[in-house]
């Protein structure tokens, strides 16, 4: 049983295969901070990050994510996960991950090529490098999956897709609109969300049979803040707790 798991798998919430808006809704500065919780226990905090690659005009995303020392004592957790992204065609290109989980560690790193329809991923622990087949029209990982799926106009959909990339298997990750519902945080005003449920059948091991919810802020920004996952072994849950380089974000309490 891997916890952070669950809290990773938090963010893999969908997209979908259809033309996405021509402007995204984040722009390179925008900086999301998280709080963990397992139960009422916090237990880590995570950063999500936009910046732009200097000479190709690509986005980059970047993801850290570290447990606290009540939970390090236990099950220590440094994760550190980076994707490139093709803005105009709204597809990854190439994504790092740097997992530190307990006792286990993976660190490799995965490059799309779309021309020939293959992807590689390499291990720089074992060094073993394994392809796979892809489609041309493009796949997501684990990181940029957030980020297209904030791309997409939500006003008029009542579901969305899209594939994950992976070595082992592509995913379809398939993802359903529900409620909207105005949500109350200790660190800003009432936001109005909409709620979303995506499938957890294309997971592993104890996540893939739980349920998961996301709030998604109801407005042309599309930010996840808060994240509920109830699973065997209790619920995790994730809390947006600062919002840096987004203008115009108009939740910030007043002085």
């Amino acid at each position: 049983m891997r916890i952070p798991d669950a809290f990773f798998w938090l963010w893999i919430l969908g997209a979908s295969t259809v033309v996405a808006t021509d402007l995204p809704p984040y722009q390179p500065g925008e900086k999301l901070t998280y709080h963990f919780y397992w139960g009422i226990f916090m237990v880590g905090r995570g950063t999500f990050e936009v910046g732009k690659g200097q000479k190709d005009g690509n986005y980059v995303f970047s993801f850290h994510g570290k447990s606290n020392n009540f939970i390090s004592s236990i099950y220590p957790v440094d994760d550190a996960l980076t994707s490139v992204f093709d803005i105009n065609q709204r597809r990854s290109i190439n994504f790092i991950q740097d997992r530190k989980e307990g006792d286990h560690h993976v660190w490799e790193e995965t490059f799309f090529f779309y021309q020939l329809r293959m992807g590689s991923t390499e291990s720089y622990i074992s060094g073993e490098k394994k392809w796979f087949n892809i489609p041309a029209e493009g796949v997501q990982d684990k990181l940029s999956t957030i980020y297209y799926m904030r791309c997409l106009d939500w006003t008029t959909r009542d579901d969305a897709s899209t594939l994950l990339g992976n070595d082992k298997e592509n995913f379809d990750v398939k993802i359903t609109r529900l409620k909207t519902e105005r949500v109350e945080l200790d660190d800003f005003v009432p936001i109005p969300t909409f709620q979303v449920e995506p499938n957890t059948e294309y997971l592993s091991g104890f996540v893939k049979k739980g349920k998961m919810l996301v709030w998604v802020s109801d407005d042309r920004f599309k930010i996840p803040v808060r994240v509920v996952s109830k699973l065997s072994f209790g619920t995790v849950s994730a809390v947006l707790v600062k919002v840096e380089g987004v203008k115009d974000w108009p939740y910030d309490p007043k002085d």
